[in-house]
């Protein structure tokens, strides 16, 4: 990669490499992204450092508020569990100045049965999932928690019907077969379909979003990931998708694709890990901070 194309913009302790264009070409549209916030008031568990999450998501908050960003994306597992930790991070997000889009993880669940319906208006989401337009990009949010054991209250029918499918999966020695995994229901597909053929109908570039992985198949992914992909593979529209869940990351391309695991703020106390991204007409620039790395990434045309 010229070396010509990186110029340092920040003044972060820990480094950061902005990407830039032929001729400063503006982006299309530019935006944050942070995920597996996970905090929880609790002492560290291995790598994982459950109170470090405030501060260093308090700095990642100030260094995207200052860049001139559409909007950020959490990916979901904002908080590790306890409904009263949403109250702990929420208000720190106020200080982007613009708004953010939210998704759910499975630690999103890990709260009493009859907080759970609570979850995604305490986010401000419109449904568990939604699609948000912007410059001309549309954003498919989808809820890969949609079959799995831990969304629904315990001996709910949804939540038997997860049990058998997990069971299932474990029959048939699926690597993505993890209480912690989960699914997307046939009416979801059914959604997703519809909207990939709207968007490829006025060619409409789509970013799909979701907590788990669909690649790489390493046991973080979404228990029916090939149905997932099979409906991905007829549209032309999708540009990439983003993810979660695995907080090492991860980056597979597929069919000309990008399935990008961005890394979890959570671990490492004195590292972070968020990104600002600009979009192309060609590519992707993920300027990342700590653990997050600075690359570019080729698109596919729509």
């Amino acid at each position: 990669m010229n070396r010509r194309n990186f110029i340092g913009l920040s003044t972060l302790a820990v480094s950061s490499t902005a990407v830039r264009g032929a001729a400063d070409e503006p982006a299309a549209l530019t935006f944050g992204l942070i995920t597996d916030v996970q905090y929880a008031d609790a002492g560290p568990e291995g790598e994982r450092h459950y109170r470090e999450s405030i501060p260093k998501l308090k700095t990642a908050v100030g260094w995207l508020a200052e860049r001139k960003l559409r909007f950020t994306l959490h990916l979901g597992d904002f908080i590790d569990r306890e409904f009263k930790s949403f109250g702990d991070v929420l208000p720190l997000l106020d200080g982007l100045g613009h708004p953010v889009r939210h998704l759910l993880g499975n630690h999103d669940y890990t709260v009493a049965d009859g907080e759970k319906c609570r979850i995604v208006t305490t986010l401000g989401m419109p449904h568990d999932y939604y699609v948000f337009r912007d410059s001309g990009v549309r954003f498919v949010m989808l809820d890969t928690n949609d079959r799995s054991v831990y969304k629904y209250p315990a001996d709910s029918s949804s939540d038997r019907e997860s049990e058998s499918l997990l069971k299932d999966l474990v029959a048939k020695n699926s690597s993505a077969a993890k209480p912690w995994n989960g699914g997307i229901s046939d009416d979801q597909l059914e959604w997703l379909e519809r909207e990939l053929a709207a968007a490829d109908a006025v060619k409409e570039r789509v970013i799909l979003c979701g907590h788990h992985p669909l690649l790489p198949a390493d046991g973080h992914q979404v228990w029916n990931s090939e149905a997932v992909l099979a409906v991905i593979d007829r549209h032309p529209s999708v540009a990439a998708f983003f993810n979660g869940h695995n907080h090492a990351g991860a980056e597979v391309i597929r069919n000309g694709i990008p399935y990008i695991t961005f890394k979890s703020i959570l671990h490492e106390p004195e590292v972070n890990a968020f990104s600002a991204i600009r979009l192309f007409a060609d590519r992707l620039e993920i300027e990342g901070n700590g653990r997050e790395t600075s690359r570019v990434i080729p698109l596919r045309k729509v």
